[in-house]
């Protein structure tokens, strides 16, 4: 079984995830909060409320154990992860470069950025843990500095591929 949601305390991992695969991430973040609460860091757009619901089976105690936040462009991202308090609540972040992506901003401004926020992850992983979910990174030399920066901080990098096939549960641990 896959291990698609790792979230260790005193490190964070960094996965990989094609958008097509974006569901099993969120019926995992449902599974997990059968047991824990969390947050959930939405850069992307990628928190589909109804895919968690019906993963949790409509059952109203797990989705409020779910909190979620929304950015939607880089600077609001790197001050939602500067505001979360680090505690017993894993975090869970997804699509966070997306936000980093906007050519409007200036690259020196996205790389500082993208700088405060690693350091940000790096004092949220060490009680519950982190997991950053990110989409493979667009052709871009920027968008593929900002991945690459990303991917040298984590503390473990998960890569998963499109299968067509891939119809096993994934587990949460």
């Amino acid at each position: 079984m896959n291990r698609l949601l790792d979230l260790r305390p005193k490190q964070w991992n960094l996965i990989v995830l094609p958008r097509q695969n974006t569901n099993n991430l969120l019926i995992a973040i449902a599974h997990l909060a059968e047991s824990i609460p969390l947050t959930v860091f939405d850069c992307g757009r990628q928190y589909d409320s109804s895919v968690v619901a019906r993963a949790a089976h409509g059952r109203k105690e797990i989705m409020d154990r779910i909190k979620v936040q929304r950015a939607f462009i880089c600077s609001e991202a790197e001050k939602l992860v500067r505001q979360i308090e680090a505690g017993n609540m894993p975090v869970v972040i997804l699509d966070f470069l997306s936000t980093f992506h906007d050519e409007n901003v200036k690259i020196n401004l996205r790389k500082f950025l993208l700088e405060r926020s690693l350091q940000h992850f790096q004092r949220l992983s060490r009680n519950a843990g982190l997991a950053v979910m990110v989409h493979p990174p667009p052709a871009s030399p920027d968008s593929l500095y900002l991945f690459q920066r990303l991917q040298a901080s984590a503390s473990q990098v998960s890569v998963y591929e499109t299968s067509s096939s891939d119809s096993q549960q994934l587990s949460l641990f």
